[in-house]
């Protein structure tokens, strides 16, 4: 089951990743994906594993993002990886039949070369954001329903995304939202998590 919110954390954010994670499993998101792309592996696995013991009383689960061979050293929840993270059927070889497995979409066309073993796929950016600035070209709410109703899999809308987004997503046949900024740069995270679960339910 794909959860309406998933929050990725932002290794640039005034508050620490641990601090937002938490303040995030407070607000009631059952996923956090851990993005970081320059911490060395040792250090990244020493925060994973702090992470998931901090989430584990919020039942949140921890998705790690890119680095397959530190999900499954940790026994992470799920792992989400890009166009450019290999194969995703060889990934899900690799990571085993349990481990929820994430791919970003950034056109119409990659959804051509989505193999079985993918759970859910991140589908963006709708917007362009700062958080991740060598994304690709913003493909819009338009874009995105594309995608979304040309996949059979649960579409979560990133890139820029925030409350006022939930019902145009939801009605374009999307999962749910995948956020950094709209939480992680808030002054409070977990009523910002609030607030955008009730967008999404209400929507």
């Amino acid at each position: 089951m794909i959860p309406p919110l998933c929050f990725i954390t932002d290794a640039t954010a005034p508050a620490p990743v641990i601090v937002q994670a938490v303040a995030a499993a407070q607000g009631g998101a059952e996923w956090v994906q851990l993005r970081d792309k320059v911490t060395p592996d040792a250090d990244l696995a020493r925060l994973a594993r702090a992470l998931m013991t901090a989430l584990s009383p919020f039942g949140t689960k921890l998705i790690v993002n890119d680095r397959v061979d530190l999900a499954i050293a940790i026994g992470a929840a799920g792992l989400h990886v890009g166009q450019g993270d290999g194969d995703p059927a060889r990934i899900r070889r690799k990571i085993g039949p349990d481990m929820v497995l994430g791919l970003s979409i950034e056109t119409a066309a990659q959804l051509d070369a989505v193999p079985a073993g993918v759970d859910y796929l991140g589908v963006g950016p709708v917007y362009a954001t700062g958080s991740k600035p060598d994304h690709a070209a913003p493909i819009g709410l338009d874009g995105f329903a594309v995608i979304a109703g040309r996949s059979s899999l649960p579409c979560l809308a990133i890139g820029g995304v925030t409350a006022r987004d939930a019902a145009p997503v939801k009605a374009a046949g999307g999962a749910g939202l995948a956020v950094v900024s709209a939480i992680s740069r808030a002054a409070d995270m977990t009523a910002a998590t609030r607030t955008l679960i009730h967008a999404w339910r209400t929507a």
